[in-house]
């Protein structure tokens, strides 16, 4: 039985913190995307959840083959491996009834705990997708209108991203903007053992890592004091087209 370890660096921010998860899973899911980012910025990315019926881990595939060390490509001593940046850069991960979404911007690393339920409508309609049955539910969350084709036969209560809870393993997920839209790829059996190491990653309330996360990808505050008032002028009007091509973010009201 082979174990997969998620490696992380010590960062600038380390705190005393310190903790594993520790799951097995029944099954990995490969999701194609088609992502919204900007008014003028859609991307296409590849998601891969593993997990059972209980626990999980979703994040983008450049981001699982580095987690479970299997990008193949040259490792730094620490042990963390090199990989391409995912669009959507926050992992999430289930176990216990406890969320955590982390995510690394530049070199800080950052965490924070949410409760994830969701609240579903279920609809007697129905549609085929890749062969399988699937039954429609809605809900309102995080300011969109999302729309989910879930499928009974398997009994994985999981989901893309944070939407889960419904009596089967969603298919298709997407927002009534299609802005975001997740449909399965392939559903493979995976039984292994996982183990996900999170120290290293400062915990923060939800509002302090969207503060933080901002000001590291939009601001100055990245960067080393910068002496030249016009490199720095440029510098940040650099981060507002940045900010201008990201203004659409999944989640419109982050604490819907």
């Amino acid at each position: 039985m082979k174990k997969a370890i998620l490696f992380l660096l010590t960062l600038f921010f380390v705190t005393s913190f310190g903790q594993k998860i520790q799951f097995k899973t029944t099954l990995k899911v490969t999701y194609n995307a088609s992502l919204q980012l900007g008014e003028k910025f859609r991307r296409e990315q590849q998601f891969v959840l593993i997990g059972n019926s209980r626990d999980y881990y979703f994040s983008g595939y450049h981001n699982y083959l580095s987690d479970t060390d299997q990008d193949g490509k040259q490792t730094k001593k620490s042990g963390v491996s090199l990989s391409i940046a995912d669009y959507l850069e926050e992992r999430i991960l289930k176990s216990d009834g406890i969320t955590n979404i982390f995510g690394k911007y530049g070199d800080s690393k950052f965490r924070y705990e949410e409760n994830t339920d969701v609240r579903w409508v279920l609809y007697s309609d129905t549609k085929v997708i890749n062969g399988v049955k699937c039954q429609m539910a809605a809900t309102n969350k995080y300011g969109r209108r999302w729309i989910a084709y879930f499928s009974k036969e398997y009994s994985q209560s999981l989901g893309p991203y944070k939407f889960n809870g419904l009596p089967g393993l969603i298919f298709e997920l997407y927002d009534t903007r299609d802005d975001y839209h997740f449909t399965v790829a392939k559903v493979e059996k995976d039984e292994n053992n996982y183990e996900f190491n999170l120290k290293g990653y400062k915990k923060l309330s939800k509002k302090d890592f969207f503060k933080a996360t901002y000001n590291l990808e939009y601001t100055l505050a990245a960067f080393p004091p910068i002496d030249d008032s016009d490199f720095r002028k440029q510098t940040q009007e650099i981060l507002d087209k940045k900010k201008i091509m990201n203004n659409n973010p999944l989640e419109l009201k982050p604490f819907e």
